[in-house]
């Protein structure tokens, strides 16, 4: 077989194009910090990156949901605990006015009962807080939980977030779950205020005794829903946690596949870098004299 000057211009050109362009991708990974540039570069390499990103982008979904269940709870407990303190008030009034009714003036019962129904009023204030505009014990409804009479507005639906793969929580509690259910046994919590603050006006000892009891059975039924709400942090503080390091893990993971490892790759650029140079100088001795060469 013939080789003719076209044929080895072609393939000394081909040589070069091919070094040059070795060079070239080196220099860019380099130059950007990626090990992977296109998929054909590691094609195994770039399904586990994606496969990653996926992960990652999953996660992000997660960490949001846990973020925004642990304002709702977060909020929940503010709430509460403004609740407790109230009705550690009310419990106070009451043992007082129970000790001492008898020898009270009608001026001091109507004080104590005053206090009382402006109790109820914080608590009724309390039951219809809202988290980024979502009530926030009226279950899934819209709107306030209470009517301004104390009539329960909402429903018993459970508000629950994605906090864990293929694991659900629920973060709300219902204001009949809080303050009781009206119309049955006892009544609501704002039922039992009303009534206590008009025994206590009347000077009738038979209804604060009943009443005494109820609210303290309301009390606990706070305290239980407190209790229930602090251990929904808990687990939403540990699922945090547990998030950021299986992200931090991710993304160690995706910096292993796609980044670049410095130290190795400017090695590599020096050496593609020689190797383009040689095979320049290689071409410059292997391709034919051209006529111009003799008119020089």
């Amino acid at each position: 077989m013939r080789i003719t000057n076209s044929m080895m211009l072609r393939s000394t050109m081909r040589d070069v194009g091919q070094s040059l362009n070795r060079y070239q991708q080196t220099q860019a990974k380099v130059t950007s910090g990626n090990a992977i540039t296109t998929g054909s570069d590691d094609p195994a390499g770039t399904a586990t990156a994606l496969s990653i990103r996926r992960e990652l982008s999953q996660l992000d979904q997660r960490s949001r949901s846990i973020t925004d269940a642990q304002g709702w709870v977060n909020a929940a407990d503010s709430q509460l605990d403004i609740m407790t303190t109230r009705l550690n008030r009310a419990k106070e009034l009451t043992v007082a006015s129970g000790n001492a009714i008898t020898n009270m003036t009608p001026a001091a019962r109507q004080a104590i009962a005053t206090e009382l129904r402006s109790i109820r009023s914080d608590l009724l204030n309390a039951a219809n807080s809202t988290y980024a505009d979502r009530p926030l014990f009226a279950g899934t409804a819209a709107g306030p939980a209470y009517s301004s009479t104390g009539a329960y507005q909402g429903n018993d639906d459970l508000v629950v977030r994605d906090v864990a793969p293929a694991t659900t929580m629920t973060i709300n509690v219902t204001g009949n779950e809080v303050f009781g259910v009206s119309g049955t046994g006892a009544g609501s919590l704002f039922e039992v205020l009303d009534r206590l603050a008009t025994a206590i006006e009347g000077g009738n000892t038979s209804a604060i005794d009943t009443e005494r009891a109820n609210l303290t059975t309301a009390f606990d039924r706070v305290q239980a829903a407190a209790a229930n709400i602090g251990t929904k942090q808990n687990a939403l503080e540990a699922l945090e946690t547990r998030a950021t390091n299986d992200k931090q893990a991710l993304t160690s993971r995706l910096s292993d596949v796609e980044d670049v490892d410095l130290i190795e790759s400017l090695v590599k650029v020096k050496a593609e870098e020689t190797s383009y140079q040689a095979a320049i100088q290689m071409a410059a001795k292997a391709l034919p004299v051209s006529l111009l060469d003799y008119l020089r």
